[in-house]
């Protein structure tokens, strides 16, 4: 799935979803190759969906998508 950040607040935040309504909970122990501190709203981020400690739903194994203009560099550097 993906999302875009709709708010980020205290190591935490949520993600307003492409396909469908509502938002959907992250903590930053779910993120994937990035750091809380890296994120900004309006970013978007592919996760899954899981369960949390507290046994509602949230997103896991969630991850920051590259911008087309960070991965046209990467290919031009490689």
């Amino acid at each position: 799935m993906q999302g875009i950040i709709k708010v980020l607040k205290d190591g935490y935040g949520f993600i307003k979803v492409e396909e469908g309504n509502g938002d959907v909970f992250f903590h930053a122990n779910n993120l994937v190759n990035c750091e809380y501190d890296e994120l900004e709203e309006g970013m978007t981020l592919s996760f899954e969906m899981g369960e949390g400690r507290n046994g509602k739903e949230q997103a896991v194994n969630v991850e920051l998508m590259e911008e087309a203009g960070e991965e046209e560099e990467a290919q031009q550097e490689a």
